[in-house]
């Protein structure tokens, strides 16, 4: 049987966690509006948060470790989005292998995971402690699973991430729930952009057709 591989992005996409990212960010480099933060996510978002390097907030090594603890344990109990849970067990029960790529650290991720009961759902999780670049991370997830690239698919709801899996050549669906709506999707044609869905159950019945 030929493995079958959908990799999520989780932020945006099965968390409800991009309103306090950005609130956490923009506390955290004062200058920064909402429109700067969107178009953050339009490239690989730890290169494009280097340009606002300049902005952050003078604080003590010690406060900077406290507001990276406050944000983990707050982020830890942002809710699933409506539907998600379900679609995932509904994947997984028929053995698709599931996988995470992810811009944030282990510290952002295992916990809202094991919090939210899903952990087990998940074969492979790729964090940013992995590499900070999902082309790359693209790569190092194909050849684990020795899958052919028509069998991999990426969902995300950033168009940073839509560019760095085109440039990896694998499929993606783009959701409108997250950090970028439609119309950053429809800026321009990506080869590798085969769908864009505003519901989570446009994308179940998306994943089942495709």
């Amino acid at each position: 049987m030929r493995k079958k591989l959908i990799i999520f992005d989780i932020d945006g996409v099965l968390i409800d966690s991009i309103p306090f990212a950005k609130k956490y960010f923009m506390e955290n480099h004062p200058g920064v509006t909402s429109e700067m933060y969107n178009e953050i996510h339009c490239g690989n978002f730890h290169e494009e948060i280097k340009k606002y390097s300049h902005l952050v907030k003078e604080r003590t090594e010690e406060e900077r470790e406290i507001r990276r603890q406050e944000y983990s344990k707050i982020k830890s109990k942002t809710p699933l989005f409506k539907g998600v849970r379900e679609l995932l067990e509904k994947l997984h029960k028929e053995s698709y292998i599931l996988v995470l790529n992810t811009n944030a650290y282990e510290r952002n991720t295992l916990p809202i995971l094991e919090n939210s009961q899903i952990t087990n759902l998940f074969d492979f999780i790729a964090t940013a402690e992995l590499s900070k670049n999902k082309t790359e991370k693209f790569r190092l997830i194909e050849e684990k699973y020795k899958v052919n690239k028509k069998d991999i698919l990426f969902v995300t709801d950033a168009l940073g991430d839509v560019k760095e899996a085109d440039v990896a050549e694998v499929s993606t669906i783009a959701v409108t729930w997250g950090v970028s709506n439609r119309s950053f999707f429809e800026r321009e044609e990506h080869s590798n952009l085969i769908g864009i869905v505003d519901t989570v159950k446009e994308l179940e019945d998306f994943i089942e057709q495709y």
